[in-house]
């Protein structure tokens, strides 16, 4: 096969693999290159429509991307409409006359997984059981989900492969009961979380991949040895050998130390959307900016001028009373995924106002840290050595004035830049925490940046050029400062 992008060693396996088997879990660690390996199997198999699923809804774009880099065919995400040179995803009814038409769609078609929960009504009546009571209730249909298997039943969508699979828990929630209804020839779960000795996390993608058929709840009690309060409290598991077994015959899994082939540090650029209320924020501080433009143009530091928009796309908090973000939903995501593999995860920011926040959001599940400069140089030091010699304080979270400057953090894992820096040496010097002597481990970075804002400006920026400070404070560039400041503003 003509590799657009040659794959490691362990990803050609996968590969191979998915080329072996229709209906299989692929459960790579994270960091593993798990889109990568399910783009090169579909283009393998020649596949007319391969439909994506992201359980995470910001994962459109990164499989977008992923696309683009892996792949000769391209990638098109149901609903999506240019609106003034800007991909834009409309409503579930623009999704659904994209489905209708589906000739005209490349091969990877992609969605969110709350697309399937798209319902009409009928205008008819059925009965249904309420906490015991028999009651009558609207009756609805699910055109998009119908329009799906419609597609599968046709030999138009081929494949479909669901992604972070591992947040689907069981099947009461209206998305499991959509998802379990739409069923094609060749079918991957994907997740990074582990899944050998968490029999309830695995029941989903069982039963969505046809290993497993009866209800979550007699999955539940077959495979949990149930006690305390009423006998409904999970106290072990059991016929973990049986469990294992069937594993073994519809999974792969990988890990980062058995493969020698992966770079020392992995780099992931990952885009989250914002609500409609962090988008109005957003916007706002946007046209602030625009009507003073000729003071930032004439500002000795213009940088300064965009802290607040900046801001915005991390934590509305800071700037209003509506709290939200859209940063803050995928950090936790990450750390979840990362805790339940056994890693530890550094969080940098730019500024105190979203660090504390931030901290005391995952405090909420999870033991941490925290270095900011309100942290006095005795607490820092003890921070940082509880982060490095306490198993139970999963993360550290801190500024990268603060934090990304003379420590050593090489028992983390996963980072996480909630924002970056305007120039790479900063940013770099942040990673040389984790990426130093005594490290073992290869190290997976995250830049969590919000869809068409001043983040991904300010993110290509620095990759390209280096570092934005001197371009718009020195003119250290080919293009002029008004030429940047238009362009962060665009």
């Amino acid at each position: 096969m003509d590799f657009k992008v040659q794959p490691f060693k362990h990803q050609l396996e996968g590969i191979e693999y998915g080329l072996a088997h229709d209906k299989w879990l692929l459960a790579d660690q994270m960091g593993l290159g798990k889109s990568a390996q399910v783009i090169d199997i579909a283009d393998a198999r020649n596949v007319k429509h391969c439909l994506i699923v992201c359980c995470v809804n910001g994962l459109k774009w990164n499989w977008l991307n992923e696309i683009h880099k892996h792949s000769y065919e391209e990638g098109y995400i149901l609903g999506q409409r240019k609106v003034k040179d800007k991909i834009v995803i409309g409503k579930n009814t623009d999704r659904l006359d994209d489905l209708n038409r589906i000739d005209e769609l490349p091969r990877f078609i992609i969605t969110n997984i709350e697309t399937l929960q798209y319902r009409v009504a009928t205008g008819e009546k059925t009965k249904k059981v309420i906490k015991g009571k028999i009651k009558e209730v609207d009756k609805y249909i699910y055109p998009i989900t119908e329009k799906i298997q419609d597609l599968c039943n046709s030999g138009q969508i081929e494949m479909i492969a669901v992604d972070e699979f591992h947040l689907v828990k069981n099947d009461d929630t209206e998305q499991a009961k959509q998802l379990l209804k739409i069923r094609s020839s060749i079918q991957i779960a994907i997740t990074g979380t582990p899944v050998e000795n968490a029999p309830l996390d695995v029941y989903m993608s069982l039963r969505w991949l046809g290993y497993y058929t009866d209800p979550y709840v007699k999955f539940k009690y077959h495979y949990c040895k149930m006690g305390g309060y009423n006998g409904k409290e999970i106290l072990g598991y059991k016929h973990l050998d049986e469990l294992a077994s069937v594993l073994d015959t519809m999974m792969l899994r990988r890990l980062k130390e058995e493969t020698f082939d992966l770079p020392d540090k992995l780099f992931v650029d990952e885009y989250v959307e914002m609500s409609s209320k962090q988008t109005t924020i957003y916007k706002g501080e946007k046209r602030t900016l625009i009507k003073s433009i000729d003071k930032i143009k004439e500002s000795v530091n213009p940088l300064t001028e965009f802290i607040r928009a900046r801001q915005a796309t991390g934590y509305t908090g800071i700037l209003s009373d509506i709290k939200v973000s859209a940063k803050f939903d995928r950090m936790e995501e990450i750390v979840d995924n990362a805790v339940s593999n056994g890693k530890k995860v550094v969080i940098f920011s730019l500024w105190t106002q979203i660090v504390n926040p931030a901290y005391k959001r995952l405090s909420k599940k999870y033991k941490g840290v925290v270095i900011t400069g309100e942290i006095n140089d005795k607490e820092r030091y003890k921070n940082k050595e509880m982060f490095q010699n306490d198993d139970s304080v999963k993360f550290i979270i801190g500024t990268i004035g603060a934090m990304g400057y003379g420590i050593d953090l090489y028992v983390g894992e996963v980072v996480i830049f909630l924002d970056e820096p305007t120039n790479m040496e900063r940013k770099n010097q942040a990673l040389d925490r984790l990426h130093r002597i005594g490290a073992t481990h290869n190290i997976t970075i995250y830049t969590l940046m919000c869809k068409d804002t001043i983040d991904e400006r300010v993110h290509h920026l620095v990759e390209t050029r280096g570092e934005m400070s001197n371009i718009l404070i020195n003119g250290s560039s080919e293009l002029d400062k008004t030429a940047l400041i238009n362009y962060l503003l665009s």
